[in-house]
């Protein structure tokens, strides 16, 4: 299982992590970007100062089930 974790910056100048369980083996960076501008843009997680103000960096954890 592939899990992408997104890391933004608040307005409180605090970390804030994103994880995304099950994502797409071949997903871009190009879509992991515009997901991350989207997020930030739309303000569909938080108010005030914790609101996410910028994308910092974004990472896919691959997993492999090595016994089955």
């Amino acid at each position: 299982m592939n899990t992408l974790t997104m890391k933004f910056l608040n307005k409180e100048g605090k970390n804030y992590s994103l994880r995304l369980p099950k994502v797409r083996t071949d997903i871009s960076e190009a879509e992991v970007t515009a997901l991350m501008e989207a997020i930030v843009t739309k303000n569909i997680f938080f108010e005030g100062g914790r609101e996410l103000q910028s994308v910092e960096s974004a990472a896919i954890n691959r997993e492999e089930e090595i016994i089955a």
